[in-house]
């Protein structure tokens, strides 16, 4: 329904940190393809918006609003989506300072917007929306799978090699990182579900040639402890 406050991720591509200058660019949405929510988001759906309310459209941490980076220099429609250029995330601050540590380490690089769909059509036979105009409101870097609303897109076509890999960026975030506790919580939660994805993959592939993932025996090295230590004993003791 029109007017609903909605979250949706995006697999798109991140152009470009520039770790000096703290900057971050990249693409909030892609146009033309159908998504996993079946719709697809028209060029000029965000053309109104960001001509009236560019200056209210901010750049979030994980869709928090306590957590604001800042807003974008840059936002703007070509012909591949909406392209963006954030403003210098601040230095000092915990979570803008984790999450450029995160796309560094290549564990973020999903993005979401928070909108409002203003004019959108149906597609009676296969049921696609097509979204038309848009309201934005906000975009946010997203870690795979820390936010049930806005789950990681991409665990749907990995494959086990795709998965052995992310977990090894995830492993070694937790060994050599020096993340908030809120950081750390996120990442387990990632981790559980490339845990759950590699289980589900391996069962399909069963009967042909089932991988087997050893098991995770995890030791950070932590100038914080997580919140959540009873977690971080079962991922260790997770085994399939």
């Amino acid at each position: 329904m029109n007017g609903n406050f909605e979250t949706k991720s995006i697999v798109a591509e991140v152009k470009d940190i520039d770790f000096k200058s703290r900057v971050i660019t990249g693409y909030l949405s892609n146009f033309g393809n159908k998504d996993y929510d079946n719709d697809i988001i028209e060029k000029g759906a965000f053309k109104k918006s960001i001509s009236e309310r560019k200056d209210q459209i901010y750049f979030l941490n994980q869709h928090q609003w306590s957590q604001p980076h800042g807003k974008f220099n840059v936002l703007t429609e070509d012909s591949k989506g909406l392209y963006f250029e954030s403003t210098p995330l601040v230095e000092g601050v915990s979570y803008s300072d984790d999450v450029l540590k995160l796309y560094e380490a290549g564990i973020v690089k999903e993005h979401s917007i928070g909108f409002n769909v203003v004019k959108s059509d149906y597609n009676r036979k296969d049921g696609v929306r097509m979204i038309k105009e848009i309201k934005l409101y906000e975009g946010s870097n997203v870690t795979m799978g820390a936010n049930p609303e806005t789950p990681f897109t991409g665990f749907k076509n990995m494959t086990l090699s795709d998965v052995k890999n992310e977990r090894k960026k995830i492993l070694k975030a937790f060994r050599n990182g020096t993340f908030t506790d809120d950081t750390f919580g996120m990442l387990e939660i990632a981790l559980i579900e490339l845990e759950k994805q590699a289980f589900e993959l391996g069962k399909l592939d069963y009967k042909n040639s089932l991988e087997v993932i050893e098991p995770l025996e995890v030791t950070p090295n932590l100038k914080q402890e997580p919140n959540n230590a009873e977690l971080i004993k079962a991922i260790n003791n997770f085994k399939f």
